[in-house]
């Protein structure tokens, strides 16, 4: 016996086109592409018409499939991919790759219930309640779609890529999906009832949550909607064709030279209170390039520096998020130009730029209070530096401070106190001035090295003040690291 066969020919003489059929057997994508073979491989004979000539005089294959509605017919498959590469929206595109998004009507949904339960009557040894019976109609399209377009595009099916966007829409989807609430109106009592699901409906994720065969009585269900569902004079109609362009991160290292330059736009109250910044000075030479304007990319990077403090060292690691970039490539070519351009400026320098995956993000955005940075500040005092204060100020061993939120910063962050680790501490007497030092200081990512210089009027505790019993100041900070190893060194 040909379970198989059986299941094929129920479903074929249930209105269902072959490749639904093969959905539900479990198809792959070579399968869908190639149903001849498919169902060679599967010992369903006549290339899957079970009465060739009782199908033939009723037009059997001429109908519109019960369960896609004739999405998976092949004429309406070459009508959508002549639409797509004909658009002249797609020629904007400079992509090396594709994907695609597929919008269909909850109807499709329903049709599917309807067959589940058919084949759970049917076949109940084979289908069960709780897994799905077949490969979904999206999935099954989208694989044959995407095969289609990297052949007519060629180009490589890619994440991303350009996202070609398709919507469906389904002249009875309205009808059709109001005969639920005769089934459950429950459901819909409580959908009404809440603000947020007044404008649809239902949604799918309604949908998938309360009509499965293991919620659903088979009998209700058949009181108001076929089992199995019956065919249409009307199928899918496409309704549009847009494409989007992907959303690329480009990464690399900053440094920033200038003792007036904040790191992102600073503005109160509607002024800017800096004429420029890093954020604004990369994003002018790098948007050109994926074709869209500076202020919509999105700046992200470990930690940030104050307006008066430089990055030096290795630099600063960031990443620009560009969405709709209508390139989804950066040459070494183009790379280094724009670290030139940047480097030009005199304000900040750049290396290592590189486009990355959006799962390497997490080296920015995750852990960031785990991360060490090695700063390098110019301290004063009042009186002569003397060996007793350098000798204080050379600690090894690491320790715990105690920091409130600064007063500085009061203005725009809760006030909080928060636990940091001071790692090390290298003092060095100044042999220009008397009374100034340098301190190098290895701390965790978040301490407020200013205030652990002179201790925000005791709300940082311990502080270098407290540590050498007198007054001390700072007049410069540079950051001369950031022991974050991402993105990967490339030195062009």
């Amino acid at each position: 016996m040909n379970e198989n066969a059986d299941i094929h020919g129920y479903l074929q003489q249930a209105g269902c086109c072959r490749i639904c059929c093969l959905r539900f057997l479990k198809g792959r994508l070579d399968d869908f592409v190639d149903v001849e073979e498919a169902l060679k491989k599967r010992d369903i004979p006549n290339g899957g018409v079970t009465d060739v000539k009782e199908n033939a005089s009723k037009k059997f294959r001429a109908n519109i499939c019960v369960a896609c509605l004739g999405l998976l017919d092949g004429r309406l498959m070459e009508t959508l991919l002549e639409q797509i590469v004909t658009k002249e929206a797609l020629r904007q595109y400079d992509c090396q790759g594709f994907t695609s998004s597929v919008s269909l009507p909850i109807a499709l949904h329903l049709r599917q219930l309807s067959l589940w339960l058919a084949v759970l009557e049917r076949f109940p040894d084979r289908f069960n309640k709780t897994a799905f019976p077949d490969v979904t109609v999206k999935d099954a399209f989208k694989m044959i779609l995407n095969q289609k377009l990297e052949l007519a595009l060629d180009k490589k099916f890619s994440v991303n890529g350009v996202m070609v966007n398709v919507n469906f829409k389904y002249a009875n989807e309205e009808a059709e999906l109001q005969l639920l609430e005769k089934i459950k109106p429950e459901v819909f009592v409580d959908r009404k009832a809440k603000k947020h699901c007044k404008k649809d409906f239902i949604t799918r994720n309604a949908f998938e949550k309360h009509f499965t065969p293991a919620s659903v009585s088979a009998e209700l269900f058949r009181k108001y909607i076929a089992i199995p569902p019956v065919v249409q004079a009307e199928g899918l109609v496409l309704e549009q064709v847009s494409f989007t362009g992907p959303t690329v991160f480009l990464a690399g290292r900053y440094n920033k030279l200038s003792r007036e330059l904040s790191q992102t736009p600073w503005v109160i109250d509607g002024k800017r209170k800096m004429a420029n910044s890093v954020q604004e000075i990369m994003t002018a030479v790098v948007a050109p390039w994926f074709g869209v304007p500076p202020d919509g990319l999105i700046f992200s990077s470990s930690g940030r520096e104050d307006v008066d403090v430089r990055c030096l060292g290795e630099g600063r690691p960031f990443v620009l998020e560009i969405p709709g970039a209508f390139k989804d490539y950066l040459t070494e070519e183009r790379a280094a130009d724009m670290e030139k351009a940047i480097d030009e400026t005199l304000q900040i320098s750049v290396k290592d730029l590189q486009l990355v995956e959006r799962e390497e993000l997490v080296h920015i955005k995750q852990g960031e209070e785990d991360k060490k940075k090695f700063y390098r500040a110019l301290c004063v005092l009042k009186k002569p530096v003397t060996n007793e204060v350098v000798d204080a100020l050379n600690i090894n061993e690491p320790f715990v401070i105690e920091q409130w939120t600064p007063l500085r910063v009061l203005h725009r962050r809760p006030l909080l106190s928060r636990s940091r680790t001071v790692y090390s501490v290298k003092a060095f007497a100044s042999t220009k001035n008397d009374c100034a030092l340098v301190v190098d200081v290895v701390t965790q990512a978040g301490t407020y090295i200013k205030e652990l210089v002179h201790s925000d009027f005791g709300r940082t505790s311990p502080s270098f003040k407290s540590i050498i019993g007198q007054e001390i100041d700072i007049h410069a900070l540079d950051v001369m690291a950031v022991y974050l190893d991402w993105p990967k060194r490339l030195r062009r």
